[in-house]
């Protein structure tokens, strides 16, 4: 009988641990993977004349953290080594189709793009996530940083609180506020780009603490932050008229 038990333990144990491997291979993107879903849309999308059918195109700058530049934070093995640069590519390319299938018109930039220079859109909004502690005083919660020059406060704060509304909404996760930067890197300043275009940088979450919310509900993840775009882009009033606040 006591054989019998070690034996079953031991399987209970192999199948647990067989599962998670799975669930973490499936959720870090390799090579092969980027390679399938950037190029149909990377870069600025400059087809036709900035006009449709509809009348004029609704264009919309993604930049998924550190793409094309370093791999941002990389976990150890307690989180299969998970990048940030694989993280935040998923997630905006989820954004991305989301998007577009709303019709708006999507440029899929790199950090530091030569197309950030003098870029003009309605937005443009950088994905990140922070790092991988996984202590018991290590945070968790997602958080918002304002991008460039800010020549209209107005008009940032209305991005900053779709995002935080939206994203918080089907994330669950909480808003730890704007500009929460503790020992931040280094990230790009978008000091180029056109003064008209509003900017937000979002930190989606936190690799360590939040993994588990980041791995198993990506889709809600990009549904919050398109539509934290899109209700600013459509003046959406709930969206406007929300404050956020932060839970520190």
């Amino acid at each position: 009988m006591k054989n019998y038990s070690f034996l079953k333990a031991l399987v209970t144990i192999l199948l647990t641990a067989l599962f998670t491997a799975t669930l973490l291979v499936t959720f870090s993107p390799g090579a092969e993977y980027i390679d399938q879903i950037v190029p149909q849309t990377e870069g600025r999308n400059t087809s036709g004349d900035n006009s449709g059918q509809n009348g004029p195109k609704k264009i919309i700058g993604i930049v998924p953290g550190h793409y094309g530049f370093n791999t941002g934070y990389q976990c150890g093995a307690e989180l299969n080594f998970v990048k940030e640069s694989d993280v935040t590519l998923r997630l905006a390319v989820m954004v991305r189709d989301y998007l577009e299938n709303r019709g708006y018109t999507i440029d899929f930039l790199h950090e530091f793009d030569p197309e950030l220079s003098d870029y003009t859109g309605l937005a443009l909004v950088s994905l990140h996530t922070s790092r991988c502690d996984m202590t018991d005083n290590a945070l968790s919660g997602f958080y918002i940083t304002t991008g460039g020059v800010n020549t209209y406060p107005s008009e940032s704060k209305r991005l900053n609180d779709c995002l935080t509304y939206h994203y918080s909404q089907n994330s669950g996760l909480d808003f730890l506020g704007e500009n929460y930067t503790p020992g931040e890197e280094m990230l790009y300043s978008f000091d180029t780009v056109n003064d008209y275009t509003t900017i937000s940088i979002i930190h989606l979450g936190f690799l360590g603490n939040d993994y588990r919310t980041i791995s198993e509900r990506t889709e809600n993840l990009a549904k919050g932050s398109a539509d934290g775009i899109i209700c600013y882009v459509e003046d959406d009033t709930v969206g406007s008229i929300y404050k956020a606040q932060p839970i520190m």
